[in-house]
């Protein structure tokens, strides 16, 4: 999960020097780090799902790994925008075969009531991918270019792999919960059909998806937002942005996996509604990053929405995995990632960069900025609505779980 979040966001780091050599639009570059990955990156986890929920997980998370590394590589070498999109494109691919059977192994190794925090944990790798992205990338940067770096964050997932292949336990489905479970897989479209009926299922999905919004947009653009309001140099964002926005967000991974299983002491609406409190809470935030004049203030302020923004994450998992039938949990992962996905990952970056564009006769720098505050205050405020939706049919649809009709 290190490996799957730093080889996709580090190219964040990297678009100032992209932009300049390749002579690209904020628009194309809103494509490259927006529909250029996520499209297929989010449909391609569907039939992964499919294959996860019947084949060896450790192979299929080793094959995409081996997938995603060498294309990152293979990113170093593109001479043009059409090249660098079509090796993002093999990175989504790639990536698409981590989540699904990841979020299936965890569910086997622990139980329900302790999955919010083991869901943290593994969490906590997207946490320290992006940490290295921004230092480790911003580094590398400044000294060898964009190239150089790309390939150095892509080589190394090639013996990780191995690794992953020769060593990760895959055991049978539902064993955490003792459960003595079917391999046939369930037909794809009643699976679906089955968990988009269910109102938790459906408002969880939803309202992480305008979380996922403002999250893809501040990676995608936060560092040419600091590199063009404030002036400041890629080695530098870099390391700021390690500090405050990539710990933090591994603190408030962790956070919200512990306050997660503590509220689930008391039901299943507790942890939802920490989840839309912590929204709300962020809002006002990312305004205050984005307006205040001062660079130093800009970056400290950010690490008080990138700590609590991301509690909801834990919360999500564990809940999506909870109200999907035991057999069924690889392809709900996948219906997730996809729905968040294609809104988030397109949509976020995509709209941003396509704001900035309109904007910039009448804003000039300002204008990245502007579409930032838009896109960031909107969608935490309809996540929170989301997520307190969710939290009305989360019983009735956990129960229902427990005592599924089959989905095939």
């Amino acid at each position: 999960m290190t490996l799957n979040y730093a080889d996709r966001y580090v190219i964040g780091i990297l678009l100032p020097q992209i932009k300049i050599d390749l002579a690209l639009s904020d628009t194309q570059i809103g494509f490259i780090t927006g529909a250029a990955f996520t499209v297929f990156y989010a449909l391609l986890g569907v039939p992964i799902a499919s294959l996860t929920d019947r084949r060896s997980r450790r192979r299929i998370i080793a094959a995409a790994l081996a997938l995603w590394s060498l294309m990152t590589c293979l990113c170093g070498l593109a001479r043009s925008f059409v090249q660098l999109a079509v090796f993002r494109v093999l990175v989504g691919i790639g990536e698409a075969g981590c989540t699904p059977p990841s979020h299936s192994l965890i569910s086997d190794y622990f139980s329900p009531k302790e999955r919010a925090m083991a869901m943290a944990v593994l969490g906590l790798g997207s946490s320290v991918g992006v940490f290295l992205a921004f230092l480790i990338g911003g580094w590398i940067t400044d000294a060898y270019g964009w190239r150089v770096t790309l390939v150095a964050f892509g080589a190394p997932g090639v013996l990780i792999a191995l690794v992953v292949y020769f060593t990760l336990r895959d055991p049978p489905r539902g064993h955490s919960e003792g459960l003595e479970v079917e391999e046939k897989a369930p037909r794809m479209y009643p699976a679906f059909r089955s968990l988009w009926a269910k109102g938790t299922f459906r408002y969880m999905v939803l309202g992480g998806s305008l979380y996922g919004m403002v999250s893809t947009a501040l990676l995608a653009w936060l560092p040419s937002f600091y590199t063009r309001s404030h002036g400041l140099e890629v080695a530098a964002v870099g390391t700021w942005l390690a500090f405050t926005k990539a710990l933090p967000h591994a603190a408030g991974t962790l956070l919200g996996g512990l306050l997660a299983s503590r509220l689930a002491k008391y039901g299943a609406k507790p942890p939802i509604y920490l989840c839309a409190g912590v929204q709300v809470l962020a809002a006002p935030f990312y305004a205050l990053v984005l307006l205040v004049p001062d660079p130093t203030a800009a970056l400290l302020w950010l690490i008080v929405p990138a700590c609590v923004g991301v509690m909801q994450g834990p919360v999500l998992f564990a809940t999506i995995q909870g109200v999907a039938e035991v057999r069924t949990r690889a392809v709900a992962s996948a219906l997730m990632i996809l729905i968040i996905n294609l809104i988030s990952g397109v949509i976020g970056p995509q709209s941003v960069g396509v704001a900035s564009d309109f904007l910039a006769d009448s804003m000039g720098v300002d204008s990245l900025g502007v579409s930032l505050l838009i896109v960031s205050v909107v969608c935490s405020l309809g996540a929170a609505a989301l997520f307190y939706l969710a939290s009305r049919s989360v019983e009735q649809d956990l129960l229902h779980a427990r005592s599924p009709e089959r989905a095939d």
